[in-house]
């Protein structure tokens, strides 16, 4: 299934394409400038988002440059593209035909791909009721774990214990799962037994409640989880409202609790 990063990509490579096509014959360097368009929007939407999560950069001001964390508004990024072709196009008059069809083509790409993505996903995907393991050799699920819980937002962080993102994001992870006691948060380890979870939470002496193994990846299965560390926000009904594959940053951790805390 298509992700949003590749229907972002193909609507770039339309924009360019028509952008191309209409800028040739003009004299006019049309592809630099929807590639400077382009870097101009990404950003934009990195600045944005950065400010609106300020205070959580304070301590840790080199964070803002780690992209990694897919932390964008995707709402700064269109601010930062049309402000970037209106310039360009009042600064030259060839250019604003193939900037507008460009925008164009890419914004009808963009709806086009992201209609269709929501067309085959489900709109809320259940909370699965997959039997997980605790460090003590009882079971749980994350449904009962809900059910213990049920006016509190969760999050869902499947890691394992050879994967290094998961273990840079850990400690802040266990902080914040300390701190927020508004916030139900559930570790699901992806690989490891009972044995090796026991050992490695002892050498990196995290304390962890909610700690759990899925031993033979059903969760994971169930979920379509394309790798780890894989982070599920559901809001206070159970209902799936954002997946994060990939390092977490206090800021997209926010982020995702904001959404589903609405």
């Amino acid at each position: 299934m298509p992700s949003r990063g590749l229907i972002g990509i193909a609507a770039l490579l339309v924009a360019l394409a028509v952008g191309a096509a209409l800028g040739h014959g003009r004299r006019v360097r049309i592809v630099d400038r929807l590639m400077a368009m382009a870097l101009v929007g990404g950003l934009a939407a990195r600045l944005v988002f950065v400010a609106t999560y300020a205070p959580l950069y304070i301590d840790a001001p080199l964070a803002i440059l780690d992209i990694r964390d897919r932390g964008f508004s995707p709402w700064g990024g269109v601010a930062g593209l049309l402000l970037y072709a209106a310039v360009a196009g009042w600064r030259v008059r060839a250019a604003r035909i193939p900037l507008a069809g460009a925008l164009a083509a890419g914004a009808l790409t963009l709806i086009i791909g992201t209609a269709g993505l929501q067309a085959v996903t489900p709109a809320h995907q259940p909370m699965p009721s997959t039997a997980l393991a605790r460090i003590d050799d009882t079971s749980t699920t994350l449904t009962e774990l809900k059910r213990q819980a049920p006016d509190k937002p969760m999050v869902v962080n499947l890691w394992a214990s050879w994967c290094g993102p998961c273990r840079r994001e850990m400690p802040m992870l266990a902080r914040y799962q300390a701190e927020h006691q508004a916030v139900t948060v559930v570790f699901v380890n992806e690989d490891d037994a009972v044995s090796a979870m026991h050992q490695f939470l002892r050498q990196t002496d995290l304390s962890l409640s909610n700690a759990l193994i899925d031993a033979r990846h059903a969760l994971a299965d169930a979920l379509a989880i394309p790798g780890y560390p894989t982070t599920l926000f559901y809001d206070a009904d159970g209902r799936l409202v954002r997946r994060h594959t990939g390092l977490l940053s206090q800021a997209t951790l926010a982020h995702g609790v904001n959404q589903a805390a609405r």
